[in-house]
C-alpha cells in the first residue's frame, strides 16, 4: 500500500504544484494584457456601437466585459500647466473585473464630473485628491474633480494607455462620441468553449469591428515561455512514470516473496484464474487504500512545496485551489495503476509451476530477462528517436517530444537486463577495497532478482534524468531571459506622456524639442525615441517599433540570423528587423520581403535580420524612424529612452524629474519593470524546482521501499552468512553495497540522459519560436546531482541496513 500511496501522493502533488506554477505564468501575462481573453476593436478613426457591449455581455460563456472609449487629450493642471495624456471613459464596475487596479487614495468613480488619476502621474504633477483639473475635449474645457488616485499591481492599466479615468457616459458626450466605443475587452468563463463563444460574438458584430486575441497575450504565453511549459509537462509525465514503476516493482516483489505460498495453493488444486484473481483483488484493495492515504499526503506535500519554494525565491506562489478533479483523477490513477501494475505479477503467479514455486530461485530470475522485452526496448528507443526528430524539425507538434522522451526512457530501462550482469560486476569491482567481498555478494543478490533490480534502477534512473534535464532547462531559460535583458534593455529611464497601448499604438505625443532638453541634463549619456504602432503582416498582428537607432549604446539586438555589424546601415536604407517568432510563423527569412499592411495597401520591406525578442511574444518589427516617416508617414514620439552616467544616476533622476514635472510628463526607470517581471518569473522557477524536488522524493521513497522488501526477502540468506561468522557490520555493508551499485548504475547514465533531455527540450522550441535556446553545461548541477543522488540512496539504505543487521539469528533461520 505504501508504494501506491507514494505514487498517488506524487500525482496529486504534481497536479496541484503544476497548477500553481501555471497560475504564476498566467499572472505574468495578465500583468501585460489583463484578464481579457478576447477583444473587439475597430480601425483607428472608426468606432463600435455601444449596443454591441450589451449584446456581447448576454452571450453564454462571457464572464465579464470592459467597454472603453479612449482619446488623446490635454489636461490643464493648476489653470496653467498643459498635460498631454490618454483619457479613458470606462464603466468602472465592469472595468474592474477585467483590469486589476485599486484606489490607493480617495474614493471610487461615481460623480459624473469626477475623475480618477494615475498615482504615478499624480505624483509627477503634484496633484492630490480633491484638486480640480480641466480636460480639453471637442466639447470644450470640462472641469473635473480628482476624486481618487488609482494604481495597479501590474502593468495592465498602464498598458492600456490610460492616465485619467472618467465615466463612460460623460466621456461619450464630451468627446462627441455618443453611443460609441473604441474597444470591448472580454473575459470568458473557465468552462466556456472559446471557439463556440467566438463564433457567437462574431455573428453579432458590425462589419467594421474585428474580434481578436489581445495583442501580445496568447502569443507571449505560447512563445516566450514555450520551453518552460514543455518542462512543466515533461516533469509531470516523468514523475508519474516513476510512480508507475514503483507500484509495479512492489507487486513483482510481493509475488516473488509469496512464491512458496502461491505454489502450495497451486499444488492443492488452486486454478490459475483463482491465483490471478487473488493478486488482482489485493491490487484493487491496496489501490483504494493507497489512493485515500496518498491524496492526503499529496495535498500536504503540494502545500509545503508552495511555501518552501516561495520562501527560497523570496516570492509567493499562488495558493492551491482544491477541487474534485485532481482527486477523481488520483483515484483513477491509483486504482488503475495498481491494477495495471499487478497484471504482469498476476500472470507470473498464475503460471507458476508448483515444483518451481517451491524452489529458492526461479531459473528465469538467474538466466536473465525476456529477450522479446529487450528487443522491444530497442524498438521503442528507435521509434522515439524518430518522433523526436520529426518534432524538432516541425513535422510533428512540439508536445510529441514529451511523450517520445518519456517512452524513450522506458525503452532504455527495458534494454537494461541485457547489460545488467556486466554493469553490476563492473560497479562491484570499483567499490572501495573494504567492501569488495560484500560487493560481490551484493552483486550476486541483485542478479538473482533481475526483474526487481531492473525496476529499481529504472525508478532512480528516470527520476534522476528527469530532474537533471528539467533543472538544466530551467537554468537555460532563466539565463536566456537575463541575457536578453542585459543586451537589449540597456537604458536607465524612460520619459512618456502616457504608456503607449501595445494593442493599438494609441498614445499622446511628447512635445517637440523635448529630446534636446533631455540631452542638456548633466549626466545624460544618450537618448533614443520610440514609437509603437499596431500593424499587420502576413495576417499576423504585430507591433511596429519605430526607433532612431542613433546611439548604439541604447539599443542592441540579440541576433539569431543576419549580420549584426551591418544592421543599422541596412535599417537606414529602409530594411527592417523582425522577431524570431514572427519569422517562424510567416516562414520569412533574412533577405525576404515582409508585406506590411498600410492605409495605402501592402508595402514590402526587406528583412535585414531575425532577432530574439520577448516583447509581444516575438511578433515585432523594428523600423528606422527615417524609413517610417518617409514610407508610412509615421511621426511623433511616444517614449524617450535615456541612458545615464552610473556615477550621476541619482542626480540625473532628480533633474529629469524636475523637467518632466514642469511639462506634466512621467519619469520611470526600467529597473522597476525588470524587478517586477523577475519577481514573477521567480514564482514560475520556484514551482519548477518544486517539481524537480518532488521527482527525487518519489525516487527516494521507491528505493527505501525496494530495499526494505529486499531485506525481508534475503533474511534467510543473511542468517546463513551470520552462521558462517559474518558480522553485523558486514551485513550492513552488503545492503550499502547493493544501494551503491544501484545508485551508480542509475545515476551515471541519468546524468548523460538528463543533459540530453535538456538539449532536446531546448531544441524542440525551434519549430515554434524560430530559435533554439542555447544549451549550457552546468558543472555544479551535473556533478552535484550525481553525488547528491549517491548520497541520497546511501542514506535511504540506512534504515534497511540497520534492520537487516539487528534481526536475531534464530529469527533469520526460522524464515524458511
Amino acid at each position: 500500500m505504501a508504494s501506491v500511496a507514494i505514487g498517488v501522493a506524487a500525482f496529486v502533488a504534481v497536479t496541484f504544484t503544476t497548477r500553481s506554477t501555471q497560475t504564476a505564468f498566467d499572472e505574468i501575462f495578465q500583468s501585460l494584457a489583463g484578464r481579457a481573453s478576447l477583444e473587439i476593436v475597430a480601425p483607428i478613426g472608426q468606432a463600435i456601437p455601444a449596443s454591441v457591449a450589451a449584446d456581447v455581455a448576454g452571450i453564454s460563456g462571457v464572464e465579464a466585459i470592459a467597454p472603453r472609449l479612449q482619446r488623446p487629450a490635454i489636461m490643464i493642471v493648476k489653470e496653467k500647466d498643459r498635460v498631454q495624456l490618454v483619457a479613458a471613459a470606462i464603466d468602472l464596475q465592469r472595468d474592474a473585473k477585467v483590469h486589476e487596479y485599486k484606489i490607493v487614495d480617495g474614493q471610487p468613480l461615481t460623480d459624473s464630473k469626477g475623475a480618477l488619476l494615475s498615482k504615478l502621474l499624480a505624483e509627477s504633477l503634484g496633484v492630490k485628491v480633491g484638486d480640480e483639473v480641466g480636460l480639453l475635449t471637442r466639447s470644450g474645457m470640462i472641469p473635473l474633480k480628482i476624486v481618487g488616485l488609482f494604481a495597479s499591481n501590474t502593468s495592465t492599466m498602464s498598458a492600456q494607455g490610460a492616465g485619467l479615468l472618467i465615466p463612460l457616459r460623460g466621456g461619450q458626450v464630451w468627446f462627441r462620441a455618443k453611443g460609441q466605443l473604441d474597444t470591448i475587452q472580454i473575459v470568458l468563463d473557465k468552462e466556456a468553449d472559446e471557439e463556440q463563444v467566438k463564433k457567437e460574438i462574431e455573428s453579432r458584430l458590425p462589419n467594421n469591428a474585428e474580434l481578436r486575441l489581445p495583442t501580445g497575450r496568447s502569443e507571449m504565453a505560447k512563445a516566450t515561455v514555450l520551453s518552460t511549459n514543455q518542462a512543466l509537462f515533461m516533469a509531470r509525465a516523468f514523475i508519474l512514470l516513476v510512480a508507475v514503476f514503483v507500484i509495479t516493482n512492489t507487486f513483482l516483489i510481493s509475488v516473488t516473496q509469496r512464491r512458496r505460498q502461491l505454489g502450495i495453493l497451486r499444488a492443492i488444486g488452486g486454478a490459475r484464474g483463482q491465483i490471478a484473481a487473488l493478486v488482482m483483488s489485493e491490487a484493487f484493495v491496496m489501490g483504494v487504500a493507497g489512493t485515500i492515504v496518498g491524496s492526503v499526503i499529496g495535498v500536504l506535500i503540494a502545500r509545503y512545496l508552495n511555501m518552501a519554494m516561495g520562501a527560497m525565491y523570496g516570492t509567493t506562489l499562488p495558493p492551491l485551489h482544491l477541487d474534485k478533479e485532481p482527486f477523481l483523477l488520483a483515484a483513477l490513477f491509483g486504482i488503475g495503476m495498481s491494477m495495471v501494475g499487478a497484471i504482469v505479477p498476476a500472470l507470473k503467479a498464475s503460471r507458476l509451476n508448483p515444483l518451481d514455486a517451491l524452489r529458492d530461485v526461479l531459473p528465469d530470475e538467474i538466466e536473465g530477462g525476456s529477450r522479446w522485452l529487450v528487443a522491444f526496448g530497442f524498438f521503442t528507443v528507435f521509434v522515439c528517436a524518430v518522433l523526436l526528430a520529426l518534432s524538432i524539425t516541425g513535422y510533428l507538434p512540439s508536445s510529441v517530444a514529451v511523450y517520445a522522451g518519456v517512452l524513450g526512457l522506458v525503452g532504455l530501462v527495458l534494454i537494461l537486463p541485457a547489460a545488467l550482469p556486466t554493469i553490476t560486476r563492473t560497479v562491484a569491482a570499483i567499490l572501495p577495497p573494504r567492501m569488495r567481498v560484500e560487493g560481490r555478494i551484493a552483486s550476486r543478490q541483485l542478479l538473482i532478482h533481475r526483474s526487481r533490480t531492473t525496476l529499481t534502477v529504472g525508478v532512480v534512473f528516470i527520476a534522476a534524468s528527469a530532474a537533471i534535464g528539467l533543472a538544466s532547462t530551467v537554468l537555460d531559460n532563466v539565463q536566456d531571459v537575463k541575457d536578453w535583458y542585459n543586451k537589449t534593455l540597456i537604458a536607465d529611464f524612460f520619459i512618456r506622456a502616457t504608456m503607449p497601448d501595445m494593442a493599438t499604438g494609441l498614445a499622446a505625443d511628447l512635445p517637440d524639442g523635448l529630446g534636446d532638453e533631455i540631452l542638456e541634463v548633466d549626466g545624460v549619456e544618450g537618448i533614443d525615441s520610440i514609437r509603437l504602432i499596431s500593424a499587420k503582416a502576413e495576417k499576423e498582428n504585430v507591433i511596429l517599433i519605430v526607433r532612431g537607432f542613433d546611439d548604439d549604446s541604447l539599443q542592441q539586438f540579440d541576433v539569431v540570423r543576419g549580420d549584426e555589424s551591418k544592421i543599422r546601415e541596412q535599417m537606414a536604407d529602409g530594411e527592417v528587423v523582425i522577431g524570431s517568432v514572427l519569422s517562424q510563423r510567416t516562414n520569412l527569412n533574412v533577405g525576404d520581403s515582409l508585406p506590411l499592411e498600410t492605409d495605402e495597401g501592402i508595402k514590402p520591406f526587406r528583412i535585414a535580420a531575425i532577432v530574439t525578442d520577448y516583447q509581444a511574444g516575438g511578433l515585432t518589427v523594428y523600423m528606422d524612424r527615417g524609413t517610417a516617416e518617409k514610407q508610412l508617414d509615421i511621426g511623433g514620439v511616444d517614449v524617450y529612452v535615456v541612458k545615464a552616467d552610473r556615477e550621476k544616476i541619482d542626480t540625473v533622476r532628480r533633474d529629469l524629474l524636475d523637467l518632466v514635472q514642469d511639462k506634466g510628463l512621467i519619469l520611470q526607470s526600467f529597473s522597476e519593470l525588470q524587478t517586477q517581471i523577475e519577481g514573477m518569473m521567480a514564482g514560475v522557477d520556484a514551482g519548477l524546482w518544486g517539481l524537480v524536488a518532488l521527482g527525487l522524493l518519489v525516487a527516494t521513497f521507491g528505493v527505501v521501499n525496494t530495499l526494505m522488501i529486499s531485506v525481508l526477502e534475503q533474511t534467510f540468506e543473511f542468517g546463513l552468512l551470520r552462521v558462517v561468522a559474518a558480522t553485523r557490520a558486514q551485513i550492513r555493508k552488503i545492503i550499502f553495497a547493493q544501494a551503491l551499485i544501484v545508485a551508480v548504475m542509475a545515476m551515471a547514465p541519468a546524468v548523460i540522459t538528463g543533459m540530453g533531455i535538456a538539449y532536446l527540450i531546448n531544441l524542440a522550441t525551434y519549430s515554434v519560436t524560430g530559435r533554439i535556446i542555447d544549451f549550457q553545461f552546468h558543472p555544479s548541477l551535473t556533478f552535484g546531482a550525481f553525488f547528491a543522488g549517491l548520497l541520497t540512496i546511501v542514506i535511504a539504505a540506512w534504515a534497511p541496513a540497520e534492520r537487516a543487521s539487528r534481526v536475531p539469528l534464530g529469527g533469520m533461520l526460522r524464515v524458511r
